[in-house]
């Protein structure tokens, strides 16, 4: 599909989408302007909304949601503290997402969430990047989180965003951000961790769509720094876009190689046993080490998921366009198997 290199609408004026990608999200956010939308009796409930971000250091993995799913407001934290192997995380619902904000584009505004008196996110847009605070008293048993980061996005960096139609007039709309310097801390209870910028990194994951009632996907990505000193980021999927353009890509040292479709090799009855993720193109060959497997599952009459979220180490080859191949060893980062019927 074409890659964009101005601002276009993610919806056409005849109501249909604009497929094909950018490097900077280059597309405004009208989706509800869709005649797929217009046409579905409960089409403003079918919209999905999310905004996941992480940051990874040497000590800890930590990451923060908020979505909308047209009936539902969902709000999830976890870190996992990798020295002492130790997960914590919180999770609330929110019916029909009330006091739930999304920005309506990933450069601008403000996305938060309230969930009564119990826990409060922000994700604001601020010239120096992404600004993440979090207050959410009893978050691990007796303890709170508070939360104060910083994940820088230069203008420079390049990032991937994606426009993808899929079947009977559905569509999914990405934007996937890799290597952002972070700052700042997190506090649970009595013990904080640091976050500084010349070792943390941090991803943002910013996506909406018209999606269908059954949603299948798996998903790899993972942020650090090599022995030389490069800047490595990426972004993989499986399942969701493979019949049009995908969100596959990577970022090294600030520039982006759009990839072509990847497998995911695993065992899903042991699912803490190594992973092997390739590209078909040959760019991407790697090993994913799971640490820890942070699991849901929902059975609430027609509405399911059963997702494994883990966090581990990748290992192994990336070869950015025009470059020779690069290792990466033990990197942290995320890899997912969601299912979900909503």
């Amino acid at each position: 599909m074409s890659e964009y290199v101005r601002p276009v609408s993610m919806v056409n004026g005849d109501g249909l989408v604009n497929p094909g990608w950018a490097r900077q999200p280059l597309f405004e956010m009208n989706m509800t302007a869709a005649t797929s939308v217009h046409r579905h009796f409960f089409g403003a409930w079918r919209l999905k909304r999310w905004e996941y971000s992480y940051v990874v250091t040497p000590t800890v993995f930590f990451a923060a949601q908020i979505a909308h799913l047209g009936y539902l407001g969902n709000l999830a934290a976890y870190l996992y503290d990798i020295k002492r192997d130790i997960l914590m995380e919180g999770t609330l619902n929110i019916p029909f997402g009330t006091g739930v904000l999304l920005a309506d584009h990933p450069r601008r505004g403000t996305t938060s969430a309230r969930a009564g008196r119990s826990a409060r996110l922000q994700s604001e847009i601020t010239p120096e990047g992404k600004h993440i605070t979090i207050d959410w008293p009893g978050f691990h048993g007796p303890d709170s989180l508070d939360a104060d980061l910083l994940l820088g996005w230069p203008e420079e960096l390049e990032s991937l965003s994606v426009v993808d139609p899929l079947r009977n007039g559905r569509f999914a709309y990405t934007t996937k951000v890799t290597c952002m310097p972070a700052a700042g801390a997190i506090r649970i209870g009595p013990e904080t961790w640091e976050c500084n910028r010349s070792e943390a990194l941090g991803e943002l994951d910013w996506s909406r769509g018209f999606l269908e009632s059954v949603t299948v996907w798996k998903w790899a990505t993972a942020s650090g720094r090599t022995r030389q000193g490069q800047t490595v980021g990426f972004n993989l999927c499986s399942g969701l876009h493979d019949r049009g353009d995908n969100e596959n890509a990577m970022v090294v040292d600030g520039h982006l190689t759009k990839l072509g479709l990847v497998s995911f090799t695993y065992d899903r009855r042991h699912i803490m046993e190594p992973w092997h993720v390739g590209s078909h193109d040959g760019r991407i060959d790697l090993s994913f080490l799971p640490m820890v497997d942070r699991q849901s599952s929902t059975n609430a009459g027609p509405l399911q998921s059963h997702i494994h979220q883990l966090v581990g180490k990748y290992s192994g080859t990336v070869i950015p366009e025009g470059s020779d191949p690069i290792v990466i060893t033990d990197f942290v980062g995320a890899a997912e198997d969601h299912y979900a019927r909503w």
